[in-house]
C-alpha cells in the first residue's frame, strides 16, 4: 500500500533518511528550517577527489586522460570550504594527489568506459519520491550491472558492503530504472585502494529498505521531529545551540523566587549542575590523558578529528614529594608569605627571582622535583 498525502520538503535520499534516523530534530533543522551546517573539510575533500575520478572515467575513447590531465583537473576543481587553515588544506590536497596518482597507476592499464559515471536517479517507492547519485555503474559482459561507490574517509568496517542500505538503494534504483539486474555491489576505499565487494541483495533487504523509506516519509509528513539526544552524537552537532534539548531556558530574576519551595528547586538544580560539571570534567580529563598517552606512544605532535584538532606541546611542572618539609623550609627562610602554598607557578617565580640568594634557590630546588609534561591544546577546525 503506497504512502498518501505526503508533505515532504524534498525527495528522500540515503543521506536524508540516515539523518532522520540519527535525529528527527536535526533533519528538521536542515531540511525544513533550511539552516545550513558549517562547511566540513572532509566533505570538500571527498567531493574534490570524486570530481577528478568522474573526469578520469568521462573519456569516450578506449584510453583514459593522462595522469597530468587528471591532476590538473583535480587542482582546477579543488573545493576549499571547511578547512581550518592553509596548512591543513594543503596537506589534504597533497593526500588527494597521491590517492589519484596511485589509483591511476593501478587502473589506467585496465581502463574501460563505464555505463554511467555519477548516475543521477529519481524514482518513486510506494509513492515516495527518492533521489540519489551512483558514483559508477559498469555493465558486465552478460549485461548485468556492477555498482561502485567511492569512499575517502576512514577504513570501512568489515562486511559493511554486505548489508549497507546505501548500496541496497543503488541496486533498487538501477534495476528499477535501467532494466537489468545488478550482480555486484562494492565500496571502493580510495586511501587504501581496496574494494569491499558484495553480491546482489536479496528481496528481504530490498523490501526492508522500501518499508524504511515509506515509514520515514510518513513520519516527516506527520511532523514527527522529536530530538533523540545522545551524548556522543550531540557533542559534534552544529545545531546544538538551537536544539530544544540544550538551548538555555530563560530563568526568572531572583526576586521572583519568593517561596521556600522555589529556593529548594534552585538549590537542587544548582547541585545537579555541579554534579554534571564534575562528571564532565572527569570524563574530559580521562579523554585528555588517553589522547596524550597515544600521542606519546605514536610520536604524534598533531592529529585531527572530524571537527577538532589536537596539538601536543612539551612543558614542565614542579612537584613536591615532601610538602611538609618544603613548607617548613619556606617558613624558616621567610619565604612562606611569598607563596602561602607550594604552587608550581609561585615556586617557579621564587626559583627565578635573582633577588633571592642563589644558594638558597639551589636548596629550594633540591626539595622540589621538576617533571616533564605534555600539554594538549584542542581547537575547532
Amino acid at each position: 500500500m503506497g504512502a498518501k498525502n505526503l508533505n515532504l520538503p524534498r525527495p528522500l535520499s540515503h543521506s536524508s533518511i540516515s539523518l532522520y534516523a540519527e535525529c528527527p530534530q536535526k533533519y528538521k533543522f536542515r531540511y525544513i528550517d533550511r539552516i545550513p551546517e558549517k562547511p566540513k573539510h572532509y566533505f570538500s575533500f571527498g567531493s574534490s577527489v570524486h570530481s577528478a575520478l568522474e573526469y578520469f572515467y568521462s573519456s569516450k575513447e578506449p584510453t583514459p586522460p593522462s595522469l597530468d590531465e587528471v591532476l590538473a583537473y583535480y587542482k582546477e576543481h579543488w573545493i576549499s570550504a571547511g578547512y581550518k587553515n592553509q596548512a591543513q588544506e594543503e596537506q589534504y590536497r597533497e593526500d588527494g594527489e597521491e590517492i589519484l596518482t596511485l589509483f591511476y597507476r593501478k587502473h589506467a592499464p585496465e581502463y574501460h568506459i563505464p555505463l554511467f559515471v555519477e548516475y543521477q536517479f529519481d524514482m518513486e517507492i510506494d509513492g515516495v519520491p527518492v533521489t540519489g547519485k551512483v558514483d559508477r555503474v559498469d555493465q558486465m559482459p552478460d549485461g548485468r550491472f556492477s555498482v561502485v561507490d567511492y569512499k575517502t574517509g576512514k577504513a570501512l568496517a568489515k562486511g559493511r558492503a554486505a548489508t549497507d542500505e546505501q548500496l541496497t538503494m543503488y541496486q533498487l534504483a538501477c534495476e528499477k530504472l535501467l532494466g537489468a539486474e545488478v550482480c555486484r555491489l562494492s565500496f571502493y576505499h580510495l586511501p587504501s585502494l581496496t574494494e569491499q565487494v558484495a553480491e546482489r541483495r536479496g528481496s528481504a533487504l530490498v523490501r526492508s529498505l522500501e518499508k524504511k523509506i515509506v515509514s520515514t516519509a510518513e513520519a516527516i509528513s506527520g511532523r514527527e521531529f522529536s530530538p533523540t539526544p545522545e551524548e556522543k552524537k550531540c557533542f559534534w552537532c552544529d545545531y546544538k545551540p538551537l536544539c530544544p534539548v540544550y538551548k538555555p531556558q530563560s530563568a526568572p530574576p531572583p526576586a521572583a523566587f519568593a517561596t521556600e519551595e522555589d529556593v529548594s528547586t534552585l538549590i537542587d538544580r544548582y547541585g545537579e549542575l555541579l554534579a554534571q560539571s564534575k562528571t564532565l570534567d572527569g570524563e574530559a580529563n580521562f579523554l585528555k590523558d588517553e589522547i596524550v598517552a597515544l600521542f606519546e606512544k605514536k610520536g604524534y605532535v598533531r592529529a585531527f578529528g572530524r571537527k577538532y584538532e589536537a596539538v601536543r606541546t612539551a612543558g614542565e611542572r614542579w612537584e613536591f614529594p615532601d610538602k611538609k618539609k618544603f613548607l617548613e623550609f619556606l617558613k624558616e627562610h621567610s619565604l612562606y608569605d611569598r607563596v602561602l602554598a607550594p604552587s608550581a607557578p609561585k615556586i617557579r617565580d621564587l626559583l627565578e627571582d635573582e633577588d633571592i640568594d642563589s644558594s638558597l634557590r639551589k636548596k629550594l630546588a633540591a626539595l622540589a622535583e621538576k617533571v616533564e609534561t605534555s600539554e594538549l591544546r584542542i581547537e575547532p577546525l
